[in-house]
């Protein structure tokens, strides 16, 4: 059995489970908004709001991003193994971005970014934009990164860095700039307000346009560099043995 993938398709069909998310999380803020009992642990209308909202951990929306970005770090392992296949030697650029969407995506289940902010907070006393200290260690992992790889990703054709260009704007801007701002009304006005709600939807919809982006960029390498994608499922034939 051959199994062919429509790149456009997969990415349509993305998409629309984040406007399914997004909608489900509108219904969250707005009980949120005109329910204050919606607070209360345990009842109705907190069980919907912990199923849907952005900012909560452990829910749909939070297992689609890490389901995302995990299905970035197989397309990258395809890639690596491909290039392996192809030019017989291990291609470390595909194999270490592979591992860093490994991490996004636990880092995206378990929040370890979250642990590094009270001791980020404790060295440097960081406030204002910088209030979620955490922001500070992985922005300069994500300055280093991009130093490493800027020759390789120049090296790429380009409507595929045209495509990693706009989902790494996306996603950086949605997990950093938005974050950064997040954290600086959060310091002025808390975050129990409509102005804080609509930020954290934006960062969240923004990383996920990210990683849709960067998955549709990988499916197109596959196809431009191994011909068109597909998968092929064969049987194991058994062999027959002369007696």
């Amino acid at each position: 059995m051959k199994l062919k993938i429509n790149n456009s398709v997969i990415v349509r069909n993305l998409f629309i489970c984040v406007g399914l998310l997004l909608i489900g999380h509108a219904l969250a803020v707005f009980l949120l908004i005109q329910f204050p009992e919606s607070k209360v642990e345990g009842s109705f209308y907190n069980k919907l709001i912990s199923l849907f909202n952005f900012n909560l951990e452990a829910n749909l929306p939070t297992y689609f991003s890490a389901l995302l970005l995990l299905g970035n770090a197989f397309l990258l392992s395809l890639i690596a193994f491909g290039k392996k296949q192809q030019e017989g030697n291990n291609d470390w650029h595909w194999i270490g971005m592979a591992l860093v969407f490994c991490l996004l995506s636990f880092d995206e289940m378990i929040k370890i970014h979250e642990h590094l902010t009270i001791p980020t907070e404790n060295l440097l006393e960081t406030s204002g934009y910088f209030r979620y200290a955490w922001l500070v260690p992985y922005g300069i992992l994500i300055f280093i990164l991009g130093l490493v790889y800027i020759k390789f990703l120049l090296k790429l054709p380009k409507r595929i860095l045209w495509l990693f260009t706009l989902a790494a704007v996306l996603f950086i801007s949605g997990a950093f700039v938005l974050e950064a701002i997040s954290a600086k009304h959060d310091e002025n006005y808390g975050q129990e307000n409509l102005g804080y709600y609509l930020m954290y939807t934006f960062e969240e919809l923004m990383e996920m346009s990210g990683s849709i982006v960067f998955f549709y960029a990988l499916l197109s390498y596959i196809s431009l560099t191994f011909g068109k994608t597909s998968f092929k499922f064969q049987p194991k034939k058994n062999k027959l043995v002369n007696s």
